[in-house]
């Protein structure tokens, strides 16, 4: 806030010169003033003179306190600007923090349950990977088995007198020499050149094994079935029905291969209880009601 200044007073001559006159003025009825009447005046000029001074210098010294009050007002003023703008960043911040913490506190609620379903999914891919893994393991004791079955077959007692002889007696060797495709080759090509020879249906299922071994489980059902529909009191009928549920349940065609599962525990044969041990495998892996989806 600007101070008005002070009011320039006359000079001191001025003022003594201006009271003569009036004092000469005031008495002239009374006679010419004397010198010691003008002493008086002069002397009474020289205290207002002083006091003048005085008050001159009162005033500017008051000025000047009133300047340093107001300034050290508006230093003071902008302190505590400074501090309320500072009240006001922290406020904010603080509702900031604050929010902040809430939506920490929500993805902390959304990441726990991220993770309980995590947890749960983990768990039933475990439970899912075990059944899988035993379900491995049953296929690897199934391709043992017909590994097996093959290498303690007596080929060297096989006949070798004709040519159909010959023919059967190679495509065996190729089958149990692991030559899986040859095998399934010359099987078929045994029977194109001999279609009456009493070893048709048998190589209907050596050709289903090699097929079933290079895990063509859809091609390998066909000769298998072949066996099952068109020869069913053939002794081979029986292997070939397992091996026909085993190739149909690996090709996702779950209610044939429970019924032909069915047909063998029924029937009481050896391979009821592979046929039951597989049907309580289906049932938790895949309930009966989603049995005709494929896997």
């Amino acid at each position: 806030m600007k101070q008005p200044s002070p009011q320039p007073r006359p000079a001191a001559s001025a003022r003594r010169l201006i009271l003569l006159l009036a004092f000469v003025l005031a008495g002239g009825a009374a006679g010419c003033a004397s010198s010691s009447d003008i002493k008086k005046v002069d002397e009474t000029n020289r205290v207002q003179d002083e006091r003048l001074k005085a008050l001159e210098q009162d005033i500017a010294t008051t000025l000047n306190q009133q300047r340093d009050t107001l300034q050290s007002l508006q230093t003071e003023v902008r302190a505590l600007n400074g501090r309320v703008q500072l009240v006001n960043e922290r406020t904010e911040r603080m509702a900031s923090e604050t929010s902040a913490l809430n939506k920490n506190q929500e993805r902390g609620r959304a990441g726990q349950l991220k993770v309980q379903r995590m947890v749960e999914q983990e768990a039933s891919q475990m439970k899912r990977f075990r059944l899988d893994a035993e379900n491995d393991l049953d296929k690897m004791r199934v391709q043992l088995g017909q590994l097996e079955q093959l290498l303690r077959s007596p080929i060297a007692s096989l006949p070798d007198e004709t040519k159909a002889d010959k023919h059967f007696r190679q495509a065996y060797f190729l089958l149990i020499n692991g030559e899986l495709d040859l095998a399934t080759k010359s099987f078929t090509e045994f029977r194109e050149a001999y279609p009456k020879d009493k070893r048709v249906v048998e190589s209907f299922y050596r050709q289903g094994q090699a097929l079933f071994l290079l895990r063509k489980y859809d091609h390998a059902s066909i000769p298998f079935f072949e066996v099952v529909e068109k020869s069913p009191k053939h002794k081979l009928a029986v292997p070939s029905r397992w091996m026909l549920a085993r190739a149909l349940e690996e090709t996702g065609e779950l209610k044939l291969a429970r019924e032909f599962y069915g047909q063998l525990i029924t029937g009481k044969t050896r391979y009821a209880a592979d046929a039951t041990r597989r049907m309580a495998f289906l049932d938790r892996l895949f309930p009966p009601n989603g049995a005709s989806q494929k896997k």
